[in-house]
């Protein structure tokens, strides 16, 4: 598994080639040019951003999905200790035995 912050180095560099092409692209532009080199070079320049797309999504649904973990973790760490879970099973004798109250 390749971890996030090579995630984030790869889709840096395939914007940083992008930003490139795009700029570097005003010199390409030249009647003389072979329609296939025109059209390598473009669908070279799709690809990268594709791969940046696909990168910055990848490294948002991995922060997501961490935010998460760490947001059970802590309701875990929180309210699963033993002395909570007894007082809530306290609480639920409590509801369910009849009080003296009721009976009257």
């Amino acid at each position: 598994m390749i971890l996030p912050y090579k995630w984030r180095i790869i889709g840096g560099i395939c914007l940083t080639l992008c930003v490139t092409m795009a700029i570097m692209s005003t010199r390409l532009a030249t009647p003389d040019i072979n329609p296939w080199v025109l059209l390598a070079y473009w669908g070279l320049f799709l690809v990268l951003l594709l791969t940046t797309l696909y990168t910055a999504i990848l490294d948002f649904r991995y922060t997501r999905m961490r935010y998460k973990m760490t947001e059970r973790e802590m309701f875990h760490d929180t309210f699963m200790t033993p002395e909570f879970r007894k007082a809530i099973e306290d609480a639920a004798r409590e509801k369910a035995a009849p009080s003296k109250n009721d009976e009257n």
